[in-house]
């Protein structure tokens, strides 16, 4: 009886202690599941870390009905929720540095071997964030979906442009006019005409048949996307090394591959919308070759106005890297 009550305790207490061991974290998604980078991005780091741990850490994906985009920085900062997967342009009044960083050349490795991952990091902390994973991919993460080609301006003069302050340089640059709604309007907006375009990464039209309510697909594709993991400071500090280790490593692999692959992704999406209907539409040789200044130079403009100090010692940084002139 003695025997069968202890080996009781025991096995109470391992139970106990696995029970313990075990931890269910929340992750803000500024983005619903529908959005096109989480089969690349998001869905592995969730399920790759409940795997690498027997399911001992496990992530409950929440979207924007839970809490706004544009609000989502300050209650993971304070430890409401343990993850946040965003762009910088959703936070820009809080800090523009991540908006002005999608103006940076560069490929995965260079972001972790120049120290720019640790930069980024370091500023993040101080909202209690921790920088866990930055994904990046070529040039030519985004485009501008149009209900009319481009005309014999060869721009988007007189034409209304749905997208966040980061997309500003270039639909000025190019003549248009930006008009800023939340992504869950685009496709009213774009069936109803308040729009003539909208700005969005070059994938994602599909799953959210934008392609049902624009015709055309501008070219050439410009700028950098990054989109990174944030974790609660203090929760990441209460993690083990252990933990935290297996986390970068799984980070590093993802951010690895996802440069790699973009190019490939973004043309079979490119050639299923062609199917659908959309039409490419180019640019005049002269303003594709302003492309990318227009993106880079506004969004360095958009941070200096904002936080001058800090964006002038962001971009001395970045030009000793190689990253930006």
């Amino acid at each position: 009886m003695h025997k069968i009550l202890a080996a009781l305790l025991t096995s109470g207490a391992m139970l106990f202690g696995a029970s313990a061991a075990a931890q269910q974290f929340t992750l803000l998604s500024s983005w619903d599941s529908n959005y096109a980078y989480n089969p690349y991005l998001l869905d592995p780091f969730v399920e790759r870390l409940a795997e690498a741990t027997d399911g001992r850490i496990s992530i409950n994906v929440l979207g924007p009905e839970t809490v706004p985009p544009f609000e989502q920085l300050e209650p993971v900062g304070a430890g409401v929720f343990d993850f946040l997967f965003t762009n910088g342009a959703y936070h820009f009044g809080t800090t523009p540095l991540f908006t002005v960083a999608e103006a940076l050349v560069g490929d995965a490795e260079m972001i972790r071997e120049t120290g720019l991952f640790d930069y980024l990091d370091e500023h993040y902390q101080q909202f209690g964030l921790k920088l866990v994973m930055l994904p990046i991919t070529p040039q030519g993460a985004y485009h501008i979906l149009l209900r009319e080609p481009v005309g014999d301006s060869g721009d988007l003069s007189g034409k209304k442009i749905r997208g966040t302050l980061s997309y500003q340089g270039v639909v000025e640059g190019l003549g248009g006019a930006l008009t800023v709604i939340p992504a869950s309007e685009i496709y009213t907006a774009l069936e109803k005409g308040v729009v003539d375009g909208a700005s969005w990464p070059i994938i994602g039209a599909l799953e959210y048949r934008w392609y049902e309510v624009a015709d055309y697909l501008m070219r050439p594709g410009f700028g950098a996307n990054y989109e990174p993991i944030f974790m609660n400071l203090n929760a990441w500090n209460a993690l083990s090394e252990e933990d935290q280790n297996l986390m970068t490593e799984i980070s590093i692999d993802i951010e690895k591959k996802w440069n790699e692959d973009s190019l490939d992704i973004w043309a079979e999406e490119e050639e299923i919308l062609k199917e659908k209907g959309m039409k490419v539409t180019e640019l005049s040789k002269e303003q594709q070759e302003q492309l990318q200044t227009y993106w880079a130079e506004g969004l360095w403009a958009l941070g200096i106005d904002e936080r001058p100090d800090l964006i002038q010692d962001f971009r001395d940084f970045a030009i000793s890297k190689g990253m930006a002139e």
